[in-house]
């Protein structure tokens, strides 16, 4: 490929002046496509101090310095970063625009991100999607990021050099030519229709950062105090129950009690040593996955105090340091495409880990909203079920799901041979739950010794219950074989949107073909169902966000977690809203949902709990 640039000597001006940054954006005003980038001292939007920004040509970037010119208060640079008609390639885009929103009153939009776009052509492939992977790949040239940590520590005074100024030129002048070999890629892989949608939830994401959530920190602290009471509690009643097997030693007499601790409960070596050699259980590890299936009272006691202790270390101060010091909430990263179906992922903190409430750890409570507004939550009723029902078109599952069954209760009746009726969980809740556990498992491609595990029975039954529950509903056997027999022949599986997954499918001479071909199969009948579940809450996302504007709601997006949206609403405005967003995400999951009904039930409170 030519490249309209000299990467030794990139062209760039650098804008100080009101007179050259109208003459700058004269010219770029012209332009269907510019590049856009930024440099600031930090990440953070609410505190970092940004410095420059780069809106750039295939030929020449325009470095305008942020801190000599009146930026927020132009309005041509607001109407050329708002024009719906002009183009605007970003890398990771999300960032950019959070900046130059929060510093600068401009809502970029029509965005092109390239990093969302290679996550796309690359989905499943564990591709690195930075700048200097991606630019090496398309355009074959090597890239030098570190001079971005020099950034970091500018001031207002501070003056910029060349090779800072280069630095900040080359990030758009890339950007062109790995649009010009990206694009054709999404249009042979028929990607288009998907890249548009993450590209429009970009910004959504971006607000839902901003906005962030607030958390009531005093109440947070009192239930992690509470839990290390219980855990120090079960921490005494372990050891006190274990003493026996240990002979007393010396140091024991100066501990306040005349008892120190027989083990370290933390030591997994000491572990093994009681459950091995004073216990006789035999175990390989400490895992809770093998203490879980020990009935032995001391084990019980050890994963009892292990699951207070991995609340405490999840859930303790290190969330609360993620208190934002300006606005007072937490604002989590949501990463759109860092799964490979599709799903969002979540981190500084990540939300999706917080627990559902429950009388020990009701951490959901401590999610409030600001006074003079509420919570509107709204989440997809049995969505993932549904969406098999509708991929597979199995007669029965659409027939429960149509007649409002408990689709749990629903399908025990059907596998045990037992009549189905509306107190059926009361009466057979060990059926109910075993049925539930093959539902949500098949999705994720479990065999028959998972759910022996998860369910607590033999293989052989374990068996016995997924032949059960494919006679029960043959549809979905045929299409989740057929989904993992397709992407072993084609390399690839893809949701009713068109969300493609890519599997590096092994050779027959690798000795770990089978385990490999297992992996694909088992990924292959998850993807389409989870892949799908994303692409509804993003179209959900986007929807939400045009009625917003659209009714002039106060109201804000603030986070999702799986098939869950929450809004926060002025207090007077939420009875309004929850049937519109209850409205927007059920409009979005009938995009690809046909055969059953969509349902997403909205909840208005204070907290982060229904």
């Amino acid at each position: 490929m030519e490249l309209k640039f000299d990467p030794e000597k990139p062209k760039y001006e650098y804008i100080t002046t009101p007179d050259a940054f109208e003459n700058a954006i004269a010219l770029l005003e012209k332009e269907p496509i510019i590049a856009v980038d930024i440099e600031s001292t930090g990440l953070d939007p609410y505190t970092a101090l940004l410095l420059i920004v780069q809106i750039g040509t295939e030929e020449i970037s325009y470095i305008f310095d942020a801190r000599l010119l009146n930026l927020k208060e132009n309005p041509r640079l607001k109407s050329l970063l708002e024009n719906p008609k002009i183009l605007k390639l970003l890398q990771n885009g999300k960032f950019d625009y959070k900046m130059i929103k929060i510093q600068l009153k401009i809502e970029i939009n029509n965005i092109y991100d390239t990093m969302l776009a290679e996550a796309i052509l690359t989905a499943g492939l564990g591709t690195q999607l930075g700048l200097l992977t991606i630019v090496r790949k398309y355009v074959n040239i090597d890239l030098d990021k570190s001079i971005r940590k020099t950034f970091e520590k500018l001031h207002k005074g501070s003056v910029f050099t060349q090779e800072q100024l280069a630095y900040g030129a080359m990030d758009t002048l890339v950007l062109f030519p790995v649009f010009n070999k990206q694009w054709p890629l999404l249009q042979k892989e028929n990607l288009i229709k998907i890249a548009k949608l993450e590209f429009a939830t970009t910004t959504v994401v971006g607000d839902m950062e901003l906005n962030g959530i607030y958390i009531d920190v005093t109440k947070w602290r009192s239930i992690i105090s509470e839990l290390s009471t219980k855990r120090d509690l079960v921490a005494k009643e372990f050891q006190d129950v274990i003493r026996p097997y240990y002979p007393v030693n010396q140091m024991d007499m100066f501990t306040s009690d005349g008892y120190g601790d027989a083990i370290n409960l933390n030591s997994n070596v000491q572990l093994l040593d009681l459950l091995n050699n004073k216990l006789g259980l035999n175990v390989p590890s400490t895992g809770v996955e093998i203490l879980s299936t020990l009935q032995h009272p001391i084990a019980k006691k050890l994963l009892e105090y292990r699951g207070f202790e991995k609340l405490i270390s999840a859930f303790g101060e290190s969330l609360l340091e993620k208190v934002n010091p300006v606005t007072h909430r937490l604002h989590p990263d949501f990463q759109q495409l860092r799964t490979a179906t599709g799903r969002f992922a979540c981190s500084n903190p990540n939300l999706q880990q917080i627990p559902r409430n429950s009388k020990e750890a009701p951490f959901r409570e401590c999610f409030n909203s600001e006074p003079g507004y509420k919570l509107v939550t709204a989440d997809y009723s049995s969505f993932e079920m549904r969406i098999l029902a509708d991929l597979s078109k199995d007669p029965q599952m659409i027939k429960g799901m149509k007649e409002g069954f408990d689709m749990h209760s629903f399908t025990a009746a059907l596998m045990f041979n037992k009549e189905y009726a509306d107190d059926f969980k009361k009466k057979y809740p060990e059926l109910r739950q075993a049925a539930k556990a093959i539902g949500f498992g098949l999705m994720y491609g479990m065999g028959p010794a998972g759910l022996a595990t998860q369910i607590g029975v033999t293989k052989e039954v374990g068996e016995e219950y997924m032949k059960n529950y494919f006679n029960a509903f043959p549809k979905v056997k045929e299409y989740l074989e057929s989904s993992a027999t397709k992407a072993v022949q084609v390399g690839w599986s893809m949701t009713p949107a068109g969300r493609k997954r890519w599997y590096d499918r092994p050779v027959k001479t690798d000795p770990e073909y089978k385990r490999k071909i297992s992996s694909i199969q088992r990924q292959a009948k998850n993807h389409p169902i989870q892949g799908t579940n994303a692409d509804a809450v993003k179209y959900a996302l986007v929807f939400l966000k045009d009625r917003i504007a659209k009714e002039k709601v106060d109201a804000r997006i603030i986070l999702t977690v799986h098939d869950e949206i929450v809004c926060e609403v002025r207090e007077d405005q939420a009875e309004m809203w929850g049937p519109i967003q209850k409205e927007e995400m059920e409009k979005a999951g009938e995009l690809f949902i046909k055969e059953v009904p969509v349902i997403a039930e909205p909840f208005i409170g204070d907290v982060w709990e229904h």
